[in-house]
C-alpha cells in the first residue's frame, strides 16, 4: 500500500480490511477495540481545535442574534469558503462569484457555460457542473478563475461533488440519473469507474463524507418530496446505503445538502424550511431553525460562523457570533 505523507493513521481489522484516516473532525474521541489495532503515521492534531457547544438552544440564539449585512446574488445554489479565505458561490444556470467572506463585496466572476448546475471545491481548485444536456466539468483556478481542465460525465443534472481516500476517488451526485457515481481519480481530466460505479440514490444533490467510509446524502428535485437523509457506509469493500427515516421532511420540504458541527450533530438544509439538527444518526431532532424558507446550500465553520445559499430572496445570508468558548 502506497501512503500518502497526508495520510494520518491506518486502522487494521481483524478480518483484513483497513481504514485510512486522511483527516479528523475538531472534536473527535478515541476508543480501545479487540477487534482492530490504530496504526498512526503520524503525530495526531489536538483533539479539541474548536469549541463544542452543547447546549444547542443557547447555540442558535447567539447566532440568531448576530446576522450580518446580507450580500446580494442571483438565485444562489452551493457555497463554500475555498483555501483564499474567498466565499464562493454560483448562480443558478449562471456565473461563479468569489467574495470577502467578512463584508460580502464581490471578488471577481466568471462564467463557465450557461447550465451552471453546482460548484465544489477541493486542494485549490473548483469543479463547476455545466449541464445543457450531458454535463461537462470545468476545473477552475481558485486563484484567478481560469480553466486548467474538463472533463464529461453522462448526467443531464450534477449536483455535489467530493473527494475521498487521499484525492483517488471521486464522489458525484447525479442527480438526474438517480446515482450517487464512484470514479478514480486519474488525472485532473481522466476518470474511471470504480467497483461499483454507482449507488442508486433518490435524486442525490448534497454530499458531505465524514471520512473515507462514511457518507450523508441529501435528496433534492423539484418534483421530488418526503426523501430523507440517506447514508453511504463501507464495509467489507462494499458501499451500502441505509435512509435516516427521523429525517424526512413534510410536505413539499426538500433537503438541499448536510453538515455536522464540531460536537458531532447532523445539520440539515431544507428549501421551504431552513435548518433542522439532529444527532449523527438522526435519530433525535435536536432543534428546528426556520431561518430562511429560500435555503438551498449552507456553509458552516469550526466557530459556528454561517453562510446561507438563500436560493428564493436571492442573497447570502451571514451569522457571525464569534463563539470562542461555550456556556457549556
Amino acid at each position: 500500500m502506497n501512503l500518502s505523507s497526508t495520510a494520518l493513521a491506518l486502522n487494521m481489522y481483524q478480518n483484513g480490511s483497513c481504514q485510512l484516516f486522511v483527516s479528523l473532525p475538531l472534536t473527535y474521541t478515541m476508543e480501545t477495540s479487540q477487534n482492530s489495532t490504530l496504526i498512526l503515521l503520524q503525530e495526531l492534531p489536538p483533539k479539541n481545535l474548536a469549541p463544542c457547544c452543547s447546549n444547542i438552544s443557547w447555540l442558535i440564539g447567539k447566532m440568531n442574534s448576530s446576522q450580518q449585512a446580507s450580500g446580494n446574488i442571483s438565485k444562489p445554489n452551493f457555497i463554500f469558503i475555498d483555501d483564499n479565505d474567498y466565499l464562493v458561490s454560483n448562480t443558478y444556470k449562471g456565473a461563479v462569484i468569489q467574495f470577502n467572506r467578512t463584508t460580502l463585496n464581490i471578488i471577481r466572476s466568471a462564467t463557465f457555460g450557461n447550465d451552471t448546475m453546482s460548484i465544489n471545491y477541493h486542494n485549490g481548485l473548483y469543479y463547476v457542473a455545466d449541464c445543457p444536456s450531458s454535463c461537462n466539468i470545468y476545473v477552475v483556478s481558485s486563484k484567478n478563475l481560469s480553466v486548467v481542465a474538463n472533463f464529461s460525465l453522462s448526467s443531464n443534472i450534477i449536483r455535489e461533488i467530493i473527494f475521498i481516500r487521499n484525492s483517488s476517488l471521486m464522489v458525484v451526485a447525479s442527480n438526474g440519473k438517480n446515482q450517487t457515481l464512484f470514479l478514480n481519480v486519474l488525472s485532473l481530466s481522466n476518470y474511471t469507474s470504480s467497483t461499483p460505479s454507482y449507488i442508486s440514490v433518490n435524486r442525490p444533490c448534497g454530499l458531505y463524507a465524514v471520512n473515507d467510509s462514511f457518507i450523508y446524502i441529501g435528496s433534492w428535485y423539484s418534483t421530488t418530496t418526503l426523501t430523507p437523509v440517506s447514508t453511504l457506509t463501507y464495509s467489507n469493500n462494499t458501499w451500502s446505503l441505509s435512509t435516516l427515516p427521523n429525517t424526512t421532511p413534510n410536505g413539499t420540504q426538500k433537503i438541499f445538502q448536510t453538515t455536522i458541527d464540531s460536537c458531532g450533530r447532523l445539520w440539515v438544509a431544507i428549501n421551504g424550511y431552513g435548518i433542522k439538527i439532529y444527532d449523527p444518526w438522526g435519530y433525535t431532532l435536536l432543534y428546528s431553525w426556520q431561518v430562511t424558507t429560500g435555503m438551498d446550500g449552507l456553509h458552516l465553520t469550526d466557530n459556528y460562523e454561517l453562510f446561507i445559499a438563500d436560493f428564493s430572496a436571492n442573497k447570502i445570508l451571514h451569522f457571525n457570533p464569534n463563539i470562542d468558548q461555550c456556556t457549556s
